[in-house]
This record gives structure tokens, C-alpha cells and sequence, in this order.
């Protein structure tokens, strides 16, 4: 399994924090985003780490040299579209089944291995521990626990996503196909969950992602200025916890 790392974004909701730094080099406790990121991605074993860069591409090329971190990196030129570009910048250099992360997001360790655990079809993380406001990517699912319904703006909803979508080997080309219909129907200006919300509407109750639920554990998102100030609280607060 790779693991795509999505960090091209300019995180403009951090306000002045993101106004010369991309979003992927917002520090949490003293350490980066993407730092965070690569760390939770290596406790998986992967074959391989993608990661997609774009706002501050060479701030961001730089934290991988110094680092020494082991990933490709890919650009991103058009990263002022939605991150579903990132995705299919990314998609040459997508050799096998892949996770799929947001670099916004941190998780603590124990998260990595209901990560790994071995999923049949396309299949979105989710928990049920938080309290979902509107910029929470909020998930209706069906009778089978499948995702029904996947957007921000839903009203009624069984649970949260939490940033994470794992394609394994037998849907690849079910996943890619429904990223080239949502690019050719929706345009470029959207988010990668509209993948997700293609699949959900399959006739094929098989073609639906399935849920797995890493509720109890605890992770972190990081997109609001009030959001990273949490995070770095609760991080430097107990190191540890989160490494």
C-alpha cells in the first residue's frame, strides 16, 4: 500500500499564520504538519509516501531535504482548484492501492493500526466522538453502514469523516473511474470526498465505500486558526501521546 498525502493547499483559513507559510509547515507543538503527517504514514509500512505540494512548493520541497524525509513529491501548479487535482497530479506516481490523507490532520498512533487492517472495497474513516459543526465533513450511512450521503452540508448524518479514504487493489480503477466522472461533471473547483459521494450514489450496493469507525482513539484537525491552537495545547500537553 502507498500512502498520498494531500498538502498543496493554502490553508487561507489560518489567517495570518498561512499569509507566507503554506499549510503543510504550520507547526503543532514545535513540529510540522507534514513532519506529523509523514510519521503517521511511515507507522504504516507503506511501499511508498506521495506527497502532493503546490502553495509554497519549494518552502515545502526544502522541509523534505532538511528532514531528510523518505517521499516522492509531486506539484501541484493549479493548486488554487479544489484538492481533487492534487489527487490526479498525483495519479502517475500512484502505482498500487493507496491510503489517501488530508495534511491537516493529526492522529494519534493507535489510529495506524485500524488504518492498516485489511478493508474490501473503497472505504472512508470516520468516528462518532465529536461534535460536527459546519465546515465538518459530516456522513449519512446506509442500512448496510455504508456511506449513503457525504458533504458538509448535510443535516442529518450517522457520523464525522475524519480525512482518511483507503482504495484497496480490487476497486483502483472503480475509485479513478469516479474521479474522472466527478473532474468531467463537477469541474476542477472541488474537494476529493466528491469521489466518495459519486460512489455512494452506485446502483451497486458493492460500489459504495464502507465506513470503519477509529472512534475512541483521538485525533486532531487543523484548518481554523482556533482548531491549531487546540491542537497545539493538547499536543504539547502530552507529547507523547501523539508520536
Amino acid at each position: 500500500m502507498q500512502v498520498v498525502l494531500l498538502a498543496a493547499g493554502l490553508g487561507s483559513r489560518l489567517g495570518a499564520l498561512t499569509a507566507h507559510l503554506p499549510k503543510a509547515l504550520i507547526q503543532v507543538a514545535g513540529e510540522t504538519l507534514l513532519a506529523r503527517a509523514v510519521r503517521f504514514a511511515e507507522r504504516l509500512a507503506p511501499s511508498g509516501i506521495v506527497v502532493v505540494g503546490g502553495f509554497g512548493f519549494a518552502e515545502v520541497e526544502a522541509e523534505i531535504a532538511t528532514r531528510r524525509l523518505a517521499v516522492t513529491l509531486v506539484e501541484n501548479r493549479d493548486f488554487r482548484d479544489g484538492n481533487l487535482v492534487s489527487l490526479i497530479s498525483a495519479r502517475e506516481r500512484i502505482e498500487r492501492d493507496f491510503l489517501l490523507m488530508n495534511v491537516d490532520h493529526i492522529y494519534r498512533p493507535a489510529v495506524a493500526s485500524r488504518v492498516a487492517e485489511a478493508v474490501h472495497g473503497v472505504t472512508a474513516f470516520v468516528d462518532h466522538d465529536r461534535q460536527l459543526g459546519p465546515d465538518d465533513m459530516k456522513v449519512a450511512r446506509d442500512a448496510d453502514g455504508r456511506v449513503r450521503e457525504i458533504a458538509k452540508t448535510l443535516t442529518r448524518y450517522d457520523c464525522g469523516y475524519v480525512g482518511m479514504t483507503r482504495v484497496p487493489p480490487e476497486s483502483l480503477d472503480l475509485y479513478w473511474a469516479a474521479a474522472e466522472a466527478v473532474l468531467a461533471t463537477e469541474g476542477r473547483a472541488v474537494h476529493v470526498e466528491r469521489i466518495l459521494a459519486r460512489l455512494a450514489r452506485s446502483e451497486s450496493p458493492d460500489a459504495r465505500p464502507a465506513c470503519r469507525d477509529i472512534s475512541g482513539i483521538g485525533w486532531l484537525e487543523v484548518d481554523l486558526r482556533d482548531e491549531r491552537d487546540h491542537a497545539d495545547a493538547v499536543v504539547s500537553a502530552a507529547p507523547h501521546e501523539w508520536r
